[in-house]
C-alpha cells in the first residue's frame, strides 16, 4: 500500500547567495517535503515501529540545508531530496520545495525550487 507523507513549512536554516557575503549570512528557509513509501505494515501494525520516523525525516532535512553554503536555491533543492532519499531506503519518491523568504534584489515575498527525485 503505497502512501505519502508530507512535511509543511519545515523551518531551516542555511547559507546560500549568489555573492560571498549573501553566502556568509545565516538564512532561513522554509522546506516543503513530501516523499512516498510503503505504508501497509504501519497501517497493519498501527504501531509506530513501522512507521517512518517524521522527526528523523525533519532532522535529516535541517541537516541537509545546512550542510554547507550553496549559491542556488536549486542545489539546496536537489541536496535535500537526496539526503532524504539516501537516510531512508523505503522512501521511493521525494518531492522537495525549498521556499526562501525575502530574497535579496527581488523585492518578492518569496522564491522557492520544487523538485522530485526517484530511486
Amino acid at each position: 500500500m503505497d502512501g505519502t507523507i508530507e512535511i509543511r513549512g519545515l523551518r531551516c536554516r542555511g547559507h546560500q547567495g549568489t555573492s560571498e557575503a549573501e553566502r556568509a549570512r545565516l538564512q532561513d528557509y522554509l522546506v516543503d517535503v513530501m516523499v512516498h513509501t510503503d505504508l501497509a505494515e504501519a497501517v497493519r501494525a498501527d504501531d509506530v515501529a513501522f512507521a517512518l520516523d517524521i522527526s528523523s525525516l525533519a532532522s535529516t532535512v535541517r541537516a541537509a540545508v545546512a550542510e554547507r553554503p550553496r549559491a542556488l536555491v536549486e542545489r539546496i533543492t536537489f541536496d535535500v531530496a537526496r539526503s532524504v532519499l539516501a537516510r531512508f531506503p523505503a522512501i521511493h519518491e521525494a518531492r522537495v520545495r525549498v521556499l526562501k523568504p525575502h530574497p535579496e534584489g527581488l523585492n518578492a515575498d518569496a522564491e522557492a525550487v520544487e523538485l522530485v527525485l526517484r530511486r
